[in-house]
């Protein structure tokens, strides 16, 4: 992957070495390194790598990064130090190195306010049929994990998938200027993060800022559905023509029609794709239809891949529907434990009114949405609708501001609210009956995570 000549290189360092040292991996995580890894150390809110630099010699690492004004930090006087002011812009400069220097790849970015790394690892997944494809790995998806993906891609790569993630302003543009993508896929536009943001029009515009490192040959796909449209549309005209929308809208470029019998009807270029709905998955649809775009940009026939797109299942803790047989009880876990913003928790509770689950009485598990600011309890409060719409026999709020969720719910849904996550199996124990669906969802922090794997443990 990397040698030691080209480290300097890339880093703009004039030093000559005996001999060439060649890397197995770079890593910015001491426990995860070996003789042949190059370690990086990065400082966190609440660590520095540096102070870590000691541990990795220990491992046997022979190179390390190492800020000029930090190197007292290190004792250990086997490790070889690569001098730089500061080691978060050398693992920019890495990154932006590799896309210089292998042109050949193309480079697929995903951005929006959910269903990012859904549509990452499925995109992925159709893909690998026809091409080696390297995509970062779980949601490594901001200025550290996005570089530090491309610094370890594989040597073969011919199309890269990057997931681009957002919490602050700006922080899009500097993931696209590092990319460079030639395909940028904006999914949709929501309130996730709207408590670091003033309104959704300015994350509209932030999340567009992806297209800002585009020449005229790149391409554009954008959510056709989406009351942002036009904004998002005219920043990408200002880059390149080449714009594709999706969605149910009959101006899309790519638009699916639902029919009875779970089949889905695609219309992409006059070409139609019918294709039979296999799981209960609130975004598959789109998900489909951003795919299909891709495989008529890489000039793929699409009924080669039908089998595979209708085979698709949802990730963990996104969706994923477990059956669960707990004693003489068999339950559904829907799985969406992973992360909550109000756009998905809405979706997620809507999907339960689907005909399938209609014999199902329903238990919600519902953790606080994090990152929402000012506009916390509104967009809690707004949730509250949604629940009654459901029916739910028995709704389980966690955390401090979903307790909102709970208190104003009619008498005859039952209720229950837990301030940490650590009391709520028993409680959900208890109330389950045979035959029950659980839809567990929260924001990462509140952990609900560890209630789904409880549930399926024992399964």
């Amino acid at each position: 992957m990397w040698d030691l000549k080209e480290i300097n290189q890339a880093l703009g360092i004039k030093e000559s070495y005996k001999y060439n040292f060649k890397f197995g991996n770079v890593s910015i995580d001491s426990r995860n390194l070996d003789y042949k890894s190059l370690f990086i150390p990065i400082k966190g809110q609440n660590y520095d790598g540096h102070n870590f630099i000691d541990h990795a010699a220990s491992k046997g690492v022979k190179f390390s990064l190492v800020e000029k004004n930090k190197k007292h930090l290190v004792t250990n006087k086997k490790i070889h130090l690569i001098e730089v002011h500061n080691t978060q812009n050398s693992l920019t400069k890495l990154a932006k190195y590799i896309i210089k220097k292998n042109k050949k790849i193309k480079v697929i970015c995903i951005t929006g306010s959910s269903g990012k790394t859904t549509l990452k690892e499925w995109l992925s997944k159709i893909l690998k049929k026809e091409f080696a494809v390297y995509s970062n790995p779980g949601n490594f998806n901001n200025h550290i994990g996005m570089p530090l993906s491309l610094i370890n891609i594989p040597y073969k790569t011919e199309i890269c998938i990057l997931e681009l993630g957002m919490n602050s302003y700006g922080e899009i543009k500097k993931l696209a200027e590092i990319a460079k993508p030639h395909i940028a896929i904006i999914t949709n536009i929501g309130d996730a993060h709207i408590g670091n943001f003033s309104t959704n029009i300015e994350i509209a515009k932030e999340k567009s800022d992806i297209f800002q490192y585009f020449n005229k040959n790149s391409i554009a796909i954008i959510p056709g559905d989406s009351k942002y449209i036009n904004l998002i549309k005219r920043k990408a005209q200002t880059k390149t023509k080449k714009i594709f929308t999706f969605g149910e809208n009959e101006k899309c470029d790519s638009k699916f029609v639902s029919y009875e019998d779970e089949k889905v009807s695609f219309i992409l270029s006059k070409q139609r794709i019918n294709l039979k709905k296999k799981i209960k998955f609130k975004n598959w649809e789109i998900n489909i239809s951003i795919i299909l775009i891709i495989l008529k940009i890489l000039r793929l026939n699409l009924k080669n891949f039908c089998q595979n797109l209708e085979k698709l299942k949802p990730l963990s803790g996104r969706g994923e529907i477990v059956k669960i047989k707990k004693g003489s009880k068999n339950i559904i876990l829907i799985d969406e434990s992973y992360n909550s913003s109000p756009v998905a928790l809405i979706s997620a509770i809507e999907n339960l009114n689907q005909k399938k689950f209609e014999s199902n009485q329903k238990i919600l598990v519902i953790g606080d949405m994090l990152e929402l600011g000012d506009f916390s309890y509104e967009y809690h409060k707004k949730i509250i609708p949604i629940v009654i719409q459901a029916q739910p026999r028995v709704v389980i709020t966690v955390g401090k501001i979903s307790e909102i969720i709970s208190k104003n719910l009619p008498k005859n849904i039952k209720t229950f609210h837990f301030k940490k996550v650590i009391y709520v199996y028993n409680k959900l124990i208890k109330e389950i009956k045979h035959n029950d669906l659980v839809m567990i969802k929260g924001s990462n922090s509140i952990k609900l995570s560890l209630i789904s794997r409880a549930l399926c443990e024992e399964n």
